[in-house]
């Protein structure tokens, strides 16, 4: 699945921007990981520069390039959120423990992450093909 960046606010200073952290206005990215809540919809990219895990940003400011989702994805339905990731992602604590530094998250991660980049074609992801 992959997304072209279609605005960017700044999350701090709330105003309109043309990059941050490694994704820019017009640029194309592979989607790691959809996460719905209420109405808010995220979606966790990854620019060439972005530092890992990649960002969650909002939906409603990226488009659609290639719906087709990757193999081995599941939708799981837990605690008021709605995920849509890589089955390894969707045990429970997986981000807790990626961000505490788990040595088998941390092993997951750069695992669906290089599998990602690798069926993107590339990991030029500033480019559409």
């Amino acid at each position: 699945m992959r997304v072209r960046c279609l605005r960017i606010t700044h999350p701090e200073a709330g105003v309109p921007v043309t990059a941050y952290d490694g994704v820019h206005v017009g640029g194309v990215y592979p989607v790691l990981e959809l996460v719905a809540h209420d109405i808010d919809c995220q979606i966790r990219v990854l620019g060439p520069t972005t530092p890992d895990p990649g960002l969650l940003w909002d939906a409603a400011d990226f488009e659609t390039v290639d719906a087709r989702v990757p193999p081995g994805w599941t939708l799981v339905i837990a605690d008021g959120r709605t995920r849509l990731a890589d089955a390894r992602w969707q045990r429970p604590d997986f981000w807790a423990e990626y961000h505490r530094g788990g040595p088998r998250a941390v092993a997951e991660y750069a695992r669906v992450k290089r599998e990602l980049l690798a069926a993107d074609g590339d990991t030029d992801t500033d480019t559409e093909h």
